[in-house]
């Protein structure tokens, strides 16, 4: 149950970390409407890249994470080895 709840934890985390990134993403590709107002299609296309940005926070949350688990057991085995 432990696991279970840590990884649900690192979830929640991901997707808090994932909204800023998935606006800064949407921001970077500095879109704007053909005419005046946005029709449905663009509106659409925005909220699509607006998930893309996240789902795309969500995976790199979880490689840094993989990260930090990689460089804390390198430094484990490199303190035992002492």
């Amino acid at each position: 149950m432990k696991i279970f709840a840590r990884e649900f934890l690192w979830f929640i985390t991901a997707i808090i970390l994932a909204l800023p990134i998935a606006y800064l993403f949407l921001q970077y590709m500095a879109l704007s409407p053909a005419g005046n107002q946005s029709t449905i299609q663009e509106q659409t296309f925005e909220m699509e890249l607006f998930m893309t940005g996240g789902i795309i926070g969500i995976i790199f949350t979880y490689i840094m994470r993989l990260v930090a688990w990689a460089i804390t057991k390198i430094i484990i085995e490199e303190k035992n080895d002492s």
